[in-house]
């Protein structure tokens, strides 16, 4: 433990420290909310970042190791108080909420804790056959997001009547962007509070917790355990970087791995298994970009990386960055800080294999620092599964590099990053689509955030075949975390741009929408617009908006989009047509004994097995409308019978 003593020595606004202080459990958690990150690096990366010998300053890991609450109090009413007063009690939060990636609340966040436990003794089917959903897309070979009839034991007609059947509290979480997924009668699901959990699919009943170094926001895969008949697994990735494999009826740890040394690093795609279950495919991430927020930071030295780790052991086969080069000091801006690069082009999404290819797809972010990256930012890549070799990249935006530290104006951009510019931030946000065609013929579907549209042909090293922004209406580079394909449509999530008088910045239209294209000629087959919502607290906030900018899920006839104010939408595959809403924007009583409330939704779209509809209700980290609810649907069975359904 390190000692306050010697904290009250430093000069500059340095606000982390120790301490102890516990807040009331209702106020949501900003630990994914990467707001937290741009303020420790303005606020207190000055001291913490390299301290100074001899004062004892905890360092940038130190501090993560620390309670939140410690770092809270330290802000609040202990030592470093006095360099706290130009933060409000907001920021303290997320930064001590980001930086120890734990929830500032007096709360047990475990199984242990909660009601409706499951019964002693329950056992796990086999997950790999019958109903099942075991990772971001039933098929990780095509990475479609669509559920067949069979496996989703739902349709068209019966959509109507679905209606809540039961609600689980997420102690403390924020963000929901962990997608439940479940097989042999369970569900797991991750969360930004920092825990795994298991539960039972129909009942909603907790088998178990396990609590990870960092918050989860990946989907957790399922597979089996390598050398263990029977025995099942569950794989996920945390913002360290760090990777683990758990028993999947136990949630005991089998391994874990750090799969990127760099501080920055992060797993917030969905890890992969290939089809034989022997090799955990992971995408590497980085929250570095919102660091370079601060004219202090020397921005940028994190990469994009594919890693491929031993089911069985953890340990690494291979790591391919998407970057060959490393970062080189490159310029130092007005205030005589040091620029590194290239850097960027991280890999948000769930990678798609294709066995026929024996090829990992994924796409990447845009830079970080605007100088050349050999065309590695916006791009999709193919790798060797088993070599890690880079086949071919395609780049489908040139020059996008998003450097806060550049400064907001094209003046400031100037100063301090010279004869460069700015980018419109356009990631390949969504994972890549492998769609085979009528004759045979099979194509790659890249989608970024302003929602552009690229079909690639896989056996051309990705040679472009169209690409277009499927909307006459601009559209918003924010969200869109995946298009779904039903074989027949490609079906993306709209969220429109308002730019009003003086303002500078993109904000969302009030209103959100859906398209379905024909994916081989990119031709719009239909176009659904969602009003703008009626039901908000505040009818003048930004994010009273049907924008639609988290992941789609289909099954046979119907697409299901969930909008930014909460709203949950299923509408006809045919033509577009309105099947069901439900609001949950909410507060719910929950089976757990949880306070749940749930909020906007960013993440992923909904999970469908068997008869049964999943979804988790909060998306915190761009700042929008936190919630911590777990939810589950399935079709009434007496039309007279009353429900908290829309």
């Amino acid at each position: 433990m390190h000692s306050l003593v010697n904290l009250n020595s430093m000069s500059f606004r340095c606000v982390v420290a120790l301490g102890a202080l516990l807040l009331a459990n209702s106020a949501a958690a900003q630990t994914s909310d990467y707001r937290g990150v741009m303020e420790f690096q303005e606020y207190c990366a000055s001291c913490h970042e390299t301290p100074a010998p001899g004062t004892r300053v905890p360092t940038r890991a130190e501090l993560k190791a620390m309670p939140p609450a410690m770092i809270f109090e330290s802000m609040t009413v202990g030592t470093m108080k006095p360099n706290a007063q130009e933060l409000s009690e907001e920021q303290m939060r997320r930064i001590a909420e980001w930086l120890s990636g734990r929830p500032l609340v007096d709360i047990d966040r475990s199984a242990d804790a909660m009601a409706n436990a499951c019964p002693d003794g329950a056992k796990l089917g086999n997950p790999l056959v019958g109903g099942r959903w075991l990772g971001w897309s039933p098929d990780s070979t095509t990475n479609g997001r669509y559920q067949s009839a069979g496996a989703a034991g739902l349709d068209a007609a019966a959509v109507p009547k679905l209606k809540l059947k039961w609600a689980f509290g997420l102690p403390g979480a924020a963000s929901l962007r962990s997608q439940p997924v479940v097989g042999g009668g369970w569900l797991w699901v991750g969360s930004d509070n920092g825990m795994v959990y298991a539960l039972d699919a129909d009942t909603g009943c907790v088998h178990w917790s396990f609590e990870a170094q960092r918050p989860v926001i990946s989907t957790v895969s399922i597979g089996p355990t390598p050398g263990s008949p029977g025995r099942y697994a569950a794989y996920f990735g945390d913002f360290g970087a760090n990777v683990y494999a758990l028993d999947a009826e136990t949630g005991e740890q089998l391994w874990v791995t750090q799969v990127d040394p760099h501080h920055a690093a992060a797993v917030s795609g969905s890890v992969v298994l290939d089809p034989a279950g022997e090799r955990v495919v992971v995408p590497v991430g980085s929250w570095e970009e919102p660091m370079g927020v601060s004219a202090n930071y020397e921005c940028c030295t994190s990469r994009g990386a594919v890693a491929v780790l031993d089911a069985k052991t953890g340990n690494r086969i291979w790591k391919t960055y998407t970057l060959e080069e490393e970062a080189k000091p490159l310029w130092k801006n007005s205030a005589g800080v040091q620029k590194f690069g290239p850097s960027g082009a991280a890999i948000w999404s769930t990678p798609t294999i294709d066995p026929q290819r024996n090829a990992v797809y994924a796409g990447t972010s845009n830079a970080y620092v605007p100088v050349p990256d050999g065309g590695a930012s916006d791009a999709i890549f193919a790798f060797d599964l088993g070599t890690g070799k880079v086949l071919w990249s395609q780049q489908l935006l040139e020059d996008d590099a998003n450097d806060f530290g550049c400064g907001e104006t094209p003046e400031e951009y100037q100063k301090n990053c010279p004869g460069k510019q700015q980018g419109p931030n356009d990631d390949i946000g969504a994972s890549p689509i492998l769609h085979t065609l009528e004759g045979g013929r099979q194509v790659l579907i890249a989608s970024q955030e302003s929602r552009t549209t690229t079909v690639l042909d896989p056996d051309r090293d990705g040679a472009i075949i169209w690409q277009g922004i499927p909307s006459d209406r601009k559209t918003s580079t924010g969200g869109n975390l995946g298009p779904a394909h039903d074989g027949e449509h490609l079906y993306v999530p709209l969220g429109f741009e308002s730019r009003h008088e003086f303002e500078s910045a993109e904000t969302l239209d009030s209103e959100g929408g859906l398209v379905a294209l024909d994916a081989e000629s990119g031709h719009p087959v239909w176009t659904t617009i969602i009003p703008k919502p009626e039901n908000c607290e505040d009818p003048t906030s930004s994010y009273c908006t049907s924008a639609n900018q988290a992941a789609i899920t289909a099954i046979p006839g119907v697409v299901f989009t969930g909008s930014v104010d909460g709203t949950m939408r299923a509408f006809s595959s045919a033509d577009g047509a309105l099947l069901w809403s439900y609001s949950s924007n909410r507060p719910f009583e929950t089976i757990n004994g949880v306070e749940a409330h749930g909020g906007a939704l960013g993440g992923p779209g909904p999970t469908v097995v068997d008869g049964t509809v999943y979804w988790g209700s909060g998306y915190a980290i761009l700042g929008t409308t936190p919630g911590n609810a777990l939810l589950a649907f399935e079709v009434e069975s007496d039309p007279a019978a009353s429900g908290p359904g829309e």
